[in-house]
């Protein structure tokens, strides 16, 4: 199972007869981001306090922010997507790494996540590897497809929602920058924050040329999407994450895991 705290548009479906997800999102450009609207005199009146962790003039403390963001998720179903690209010079060309995860969650303890993970050179494919795991409240079950079928299972050892955890990780990680600035944009009749940031350091502690950051966050603290990109002198990385069907989610067992366990 995986124990991290850690998508490649139109990700292939992933172990035939998994019932569940199907495909891994699709392209995370697609994904619906609020764009600013201009404001009527009623919209002024109805302003949201931005939440914990951001200003009118930007990030204020990005701990606050991701342990808002986890918050807001307490108890909540929702679809969660995440997509890593890093590419790499090398003396033998460019070689990309692509992460793809999409992850059902009706309650901390029943979700349904996938991975694909894939590593190619131009056309040439120098590995991948495909896992679902699954937990339906008292057990969890992982099947890996990396050529053959390994299934294994356990008891479920945590209470917490650890995607959120997941979800808050990253931001820690990635929205420490120097210089950001805040938006209120509108969609759907609702109110969001959009947050941009610039000159942030690499996780592995490289020398950055470029670095950006932004996310789209609600009142409550839920951010609703994240995106990143920083390139060093050999490595480019972009990595996203995305929500959808928030307190819409349900989760149903895959066939493969039996009606003994369902």
């Amino acid at each position: 199972m995986r124990r991290h705290p850690l998508l490649l548009a139109g990700l292939l479906v992933l172990s035939a007869g998994c019932s569940g997800i199907g495909s891994l999102g699709g392209n995370p450009s697609e994904s619906v981001t609020p764009a600013p609207v201009p404001e009527s005199a009623t919209d002024r009146q109805a302003r949201s306090d931005p939440p914990p962790g951001i200003g009118e003039a930007g990030i204020e403390r990005v701990q606050t922010l991701a342990a808002g963001h986890r918050m807001a998720l307490w108890n909540r179903s929702y679809t969660f997507y995440e997509r890593y690209e890093e590419t790499t010079e090398t003396s033998n060309g460019t070689v990309t790494l692509l992460r793809n995860e999409a992850t059902r969650v009706a309650g901390p303890r029943r979700y349904l996540h996938r991975l694909h993970r894939q590593r190619y050179r131009a056309n040439e494919t120098l590995g991948q590897y495909e896992q679902t795991e699954f937990a339906d409240g008292e057990r969890w079950y992982e099947r890996r497809d990396d050529g053959t079928v390994t299934e294994t299972s356990g008891t479920l050892q945590f209470t917490q929602d650890q995607f959120a955890a997941e979800a808050a990780f990253y931001i820690e990680r990635y929205v420490t920058v120097s210089e950001s600035q805040t938006r209120r944009v509108r969609w759907n009749g609702a109110e969001y924050f959009r947050v941009t940031g610039s000159n942030g350091t690499s996780p592995a502690g490289r020398d950055v040329q470029s670095y950006t950051v932004s996310l789209v966050v609600d009142s409550e603290g839920l951010v609703h999407r994240l995106d990143v990109r920083y390139r060093t002198e050999t490595r480019t990385v972009r990595y996203s994450f995305w929500y959808r069907r928030v307190d819409q989610t349900g989760v149903q067992s895959p066939s493969w895991v039996g009606d003994r366990h369902g």
